[in-house]
């Protein structure tokens, strides 16, 4: 038997990409690493349902897509091990050139290719960059710094271009096209589908013409949306090593080489990933259904684990933190009594001594959201802002706020990922303790919450209880706090409440262009006062994370960074 239980401190690195949503749900085929002659197929469990080749919108940014698609899309960086941004060198170089004005440059690999064979080039980056911007009606989850920038002069079939900001961005390393994430989409797919030629795609965005994009970006946006079966293989070119094959609704997806990669060969041939409860995983990997899971943690988790010969694990801190939502835009939540009513019966500590303690020793509540209890400057946030004054219970003053608003009875709809058993957990202990202050919990566990349709993205909530997955940047998490576009799917980003404050977006701005940590710190230190003040959103605590994998694979490294454990699924090995 050999297993690690390791509670390891990712390291703090200056990392960037929007973050991305965490629920942190059988049957089916053997899971076995198996080999056949130089084949190979490694099982991966997951608890929600991939839905999207196109991961880059607001209604599809979440984990269960991003572990997908980070195999099948490529880029210049991505989050590598221990959460630190990573050059691709096998999709190309960049190098800031210029500081005043900021320049940089980047160059694509001249073998890269889509796997229908078409080139990668300057029409994907003028795609990506007219979404990134937010200026055209493309989905984005957040702009971060591309809107700032000068707009790209390549030519079609152009491999190098260049971002020339017009103010300083200091996350300027992690802020052009990446692997998974902020990923270049294939512009001659969505001219196709928008009725137009690739060129005068191009050219209907350099003229900023939205009423010649509209079909484009109706179908960027909803039209790698997957419900019952994978899009027609045309749609879904790769540029990555691996490409989306075969598709098994509810059950599983394969993900298979990619045969005009130009990089190196994956060392395993077919990486699996099957739908399978948080619950019920460490019964699949005890029957080799499975070779490796990633559900969140909790004394049931660890003690069948313990018991599991053959299997390595690992528990670890990670950049992901629960927390609570309040919806500003259609719900009681818009009054900040009632917020501050709710916030005063949410039993936090109680969560975290039930909860968390019993997997993770010396866990606390989370007492701010941007900065991770593991790294420099937490303690100081917490002092500034007041958020520790939120730990206790206040259950006399929650039912004094109610009364005086003659709102006892209140119903509040608690919306969640349905299949995770510590959410739900969670969820009851929140409804005891705020039905006795004099709300009406109710607990509303949807297995769609995260869909593109579902509770979420459509405001169908009072609270949302989920999970950020990120990393240690700040820039990250600009859009989850800045005045959304719009209060739509698609445009508010990762703003789900619909939260807006002007001084909020003025220091988002000011974090943006900020080179010096300390500097940093300061600012952030402003944001978590005024998030208290205006209680926008309840952090609960910073997920553990729990990885756990057959003994015999070799190259299987937690992550602290969203990319997660897929980081390096291109390297992961049976023997």
């Amino acid at each position: 038997m050999t297993k690690t239980r390791t509670i390891t401190k990712a390291t703090a690195v200056v990392a960037a990409g929007a973050l991305v949503l965490s629920a942190c749900s059988s049957n089916g085929g053997d899971g076995d690493a198996s080999s056949a002659g130089d084949s190979t197929t490694i099982t991966l469990a997951w608890d929600q349902e991939y839905d999207s080749y196109n991961n880059t919108t607001a209604g599809a940014n979440s984990s269960k897509n991003a572990i997908v698609n980070h195999g099948v899309t490529s880029g210049f960086w991505y989050f590598g091990e221990g959460g630190a941004v990573t050059a691709n060198p096998e999709f190309g170089s960049y190098e800031l050139v210029s500081e005043d004005p900021q320049i940089v440059e980047y160059s694509i690999n001249p073998d890269a290719v889509w796997s229908d064979g078409e080139e990668i080039d300057c029409a994907d980056v003028m795609l990506w960059w007219a979404q990134q911007t937010g200026r055209y009606d493309f989905s984005v989850i957040g702009t971060g710094g591309i809107e700032d920038t000068v707009m790209p002069e390549c030519e079609l079939g152009d491999k190098d271009f260049a971002l020339e900001y017009e103010v300083p961005y200091a996350d300027w390393a992690s802020n052009g096209p990446s692997q998974g994430n902020a990923t270049l989409m294939p512009a001659h797919v969505v001219a196709e589908q928008g009725g137009l030629t690739t060129e005068e795609l191009v050219e209907a965005i350099r003229d900023e013409d939205t009423d010649a994009l509209a079909d484009a970006a109706e179908f960027f946006n909803d039209g790698w949306t997957i419900s019952g079966a994978l899009p027609d293989e045309e749609l879904i070119p790769s540029s990555g090593p691996y490409k989306l094959a075969n598709y098994d609704a509810g059950q599983s997806l394969t993900l298979e080489p990619n045969e005009n990669w130009w990089g190196e060969e994956p060392a395993t041939d077919n990486i699996v990933i099957r739908w399978i409860a948080s619950d019920e995983q460490t019964q699949a990997l005890e029957n080799l259904e499975i070779n490796i899971m990633r559900p969140q943690p909790s004394v049931d988790l660890i003690n069948q684990l313990d018991g599991l010969a053959g299997v390595e694990y690992e528990v670890y801190d990670e950049y992901i933190y629960e927390h609570l939502d309040f919806n500003f835009d259609s719900s009681p939540f818009e009054d900040y009594e009632l917020r501050e009513a709710f916030a005063h019966c949410v039993p936090r500590q109680l969560i975290v001594d039930n909860l968390i303690k019993p997997v993770q020793e010396d866990a606390e509540t989370m007492d701010v959201r941007n900065i991770s209890p593991f790294d420099p400057g937490y303690d100081e946030a917490v002092a500034a802002s007041g958020g520790d004054q939120w730990a206790e219970v206040d259950l006399d003053r929650s039912s004094e706020i109610l009364e005086e608003a003659d709102a006892v009875g209140q119903e509040v709809r608690l919306g969640f990922i349905g299949g995770n058993p510590r959410r739900l957990q969670t969820a009851e202990l929140i409804k005891d303790s705020c039905d006795e202050a004099g709300f009406d919990v109710q607990i509303n566990a949807e297995d769609t919450f995260f869909d593109t349709d579902g509770g979420l993205s459509q405001n169908t909530y009072d609270v949302a209880m989920f999970a950020w997955s990120g990393s240690a940047e700040v820039s990250g998490w600009n859009s989850t706090y800045r005045t959304p576009a719009e209060c739509t799917a698609d445009g508010k980003g990762n703003n789900n409440g619909c939260y807006s404050n002007d001084e909020m977006d003025e220091l988002l701005s000011d974090l943006l262009q900020e080179f010096d940590t300390d500097a940093q710190l300061e600012i952030i230190n402003e944001i978590e006062t005024i998030l208290w003040d205006d209680l926008v959103t309840i952090p609960l605590f910073s997920h553990p994370g729990t990885a756990a994998w057959t003994d015999n694979l070799e190259n299987v490294v937690p992550n602290p960074a969203q990319t997660d454990i897929v980081w390096n699924m291109w390297e992961w090995t049976a023997q």
